[in-house]
């Protein structure tokens, strides 16, 4: 009968061959370059400031996969995000030293750097033509730019309309829950194609200051080729 001293010995060589194995099969990390549309509107908590509508954005990037298991890795990078959204609400501006309520209906122009970090689950090959994967995470944005094409309509008078640079009115910093889910196609060896949903929900307000309280959330479907 063999010593538990031996037995721990072989259990620990066993392993060992298996963890190489495993290395020997998949590479510990994988990079790739990203495109994606989204389709961005605001949720508020503020009565008079309402979402008006959807509006089309997009985003390019950069992708890297740092494995801990062949179908477990973590994913981060870093994309160019451009989030649009459309409001309306009550307020007022001064004209000729005059003071003019009315309501404003803006269309938002925004560009952010957002550094994703995520949690991304894979199954084995489904019939060796591609995986189902999941993902959990967190997002950080800062903004980069921030533009509005106003249209103020008053209780009285004529229609103002106007372009603003309304990047002092926004946070820096945008931070998100990300959920996502779709699939990767094998091209050839270790590249592949990834393309999937993503709902990337804001959970901080997106204005500086209490007068207005709104998240800029979005979907997005995105395609990717991974080294």
């Amino acid at each position: 009968m063999r010593s538990p001293k031996k037995i721990k010995k072989i259990i620990f060589a066993v392993a060992l061959i298996s963890t190489i194995g495993l290395q020997a099969q998949h590479k510990p990390f994988q990079f790739g370059f990203k495109g994606a549309v989204n389709i961005g509107w605001f949720a508020t908590d503020t009565e008079v400031y309402k979402n008006d509508g959807v509006r089309v954005g997009g985003s390019w990037g950069f992708i890297a996969d740092f494995f801990m298991m062949e179908n477990y890795s973590f994913t981060t990078g870093f994309e160019v995000l451009y989030l649009n959204g459309r409001s309306k609400y009550p307020t007022s501006r001064t004209i000729e030293d005059q003071t003019v309520y009315g309501v404003l209906d803006r269309k938002y122009k925004t560009r952010y750097l957002q550094v994703p970090i995520s949690f991304t689950m894979k199954t084995n090959e489904i019939k060796e033509k591609f995986k189902i994967y999941g993902q959990i995470g967190y997002g950080l944005g800062f903004l980069l730019r921030a533009k509005a094409e106003d249209v103020f309509t008053p209780d009285k008078g004529e229609t103002i309309s106007e372009n603003n640079n309304i990047s002092d009115e926004l946070s820096f910093t945008r931070s998100s829950l990300i959920l996502g889910a779709g699939v990767e196609i094998p091209i050839h060896e270790s590249t592949y194609i990834r393309t999937g949903f993503k709902f990337d929900n804001c959970f901080v307000n997106m204005f500086k200051g209490d007068q207005i309280n709104a998240r800029n959330n979005f979907i997005e479907f995105s395609a990717a080729v991974i080294f």
